[in-house]
């Protein structure tokens, strides 16, 4: 367990953070009813001791798999889980139960084959899919792809050549002329010949000015575009950025989009678990700066929103 938070710290950037994380395993595991740190519980636990300290707020991030196992979907732990994480990870919509888990499974294999039908190739795939949905799907439709892309009848290559005096040719002109470029096209083979330009030079140096300029200019105009009223949302951890919980639902949250304090707005996968980023405050989303499935990094901003009052 303890070599496994060096990688994720390592991942994180935060590997100095290694003995805070270490005095913050026990704390975590006493206030969650003292589960066994046996997989995948040990990896539960040491991940929110990690979020616990980067974030330098305890219990703000959690993950689903935690919020999972304070709702009784791992079983019943073997001590007594702490009223005060309760209250201020589980919200009003989370049912928690005291029965076995196993006893309100729904779904059979068979409806897993059926929802993967066209992409499984064995029971394996299946299985794989029914514990792991999101990414099992992504595998298999780039598996699909790549065999399609392999077996796709490809069009035989017309292989048409210039002269090697010609191309010379070319080259002589363009050195001895006043001329930056010359293309010639000849059946079916384009050419460019293009004449160096030292970096630097004063209009090469003239040229990445101004875009420099223009993209400072750009920046500018995005900051002057927002009220000074909107705030951030930062990711927490490095990790990837998920806009909704499964592939095939509707995303937390779009531009106009009102959500209250504790709403999830997204999630991060990070150190093989799945964060959900919740809001501290009642606002109105007025931006999305990440695409989904997108790589984050610590600090990142992932949305602008606008406060509102409850």
């Amino acid at each position: 367990m303890t070599s496994n938070l060096y990688t994720q710290l390592e991942e994180q950037k935060a590997l100095d953070k290694l003995d805070e994380v270490l005095e913050e395993v026990p704390r975590v595991r006493s206030e969650v009813g003292y589960p066994p740190l046996v997989t995948p519980l040990s990896q539960i636990v040491g991940t929110q001791a990690v979020l616990n300290v980067l974030s330098g707020k305890r219990w703000s991030v959690v993950s689903k798999e935690m919020r999972d196992y304070l709702r009784g979907l791992y079983g019943r732990p073997p001590g007594k889980i702490s009223n005060e994480v309760l209250g201020r990870v589980l919200r009003r919509s989370d049912e928690v139960i005291d029965v076995r888990p196993g006893s309100l499974l729904t779904r059979t294999f068979e409806d897993y084959r059926e929802e993967v039908k066209g992409f499984a190739e064995n029971d394996e795939d299946v299985l794989t899919y029914a514990l792991f949905p999101k990414e099992a799907m992504e595998f298999f439709k780039k598996r699909k792809h790549s065999l399609d892309e392999r077996y796709k009848p490809q069009p035989e290559e017309e292989t048409q050549e210039m002269e090697l005096g010609d191309l010379k040719t070319l080259i002589d002109y363009v050195s001895e002329k006043d001329v930056a470029e010359v293309v010639v096209e000849k059946d079916g083979t384009k050419i460019v010949v293009r004449k160096y330009a030292p970096a630097t030079s004063e209009v090469t140096k003239e040229v990445r000015t101004e875009k420099y300029e223009e993209i400072i200019d750009e920046k500018e105009k995005e900051k002057e575009s927002k009220p000074d009223s909107w705030k951030e949302i930062k990711s927490p951890m490095v990790g990837t950025f998920y806009r909704a919980p499964s592939p095939d639902s509707l995303p937390y949250v779009d531009v106009g989009t009102e959500f209250k304090k504790g709403d999830v707005l997204c999630m991060v996968e990070a150190m093989k678990l799945f964060n959900e980023i919740t809001a501290d405050e009642p606002g109105i989303i007025r931006q999305i700066l990440v695409e989904n499935a997108s790589p984050v990094e610590f600090g990142q901003v992932l949305f602008y929103y606008e406060p509102k009052e409850e």
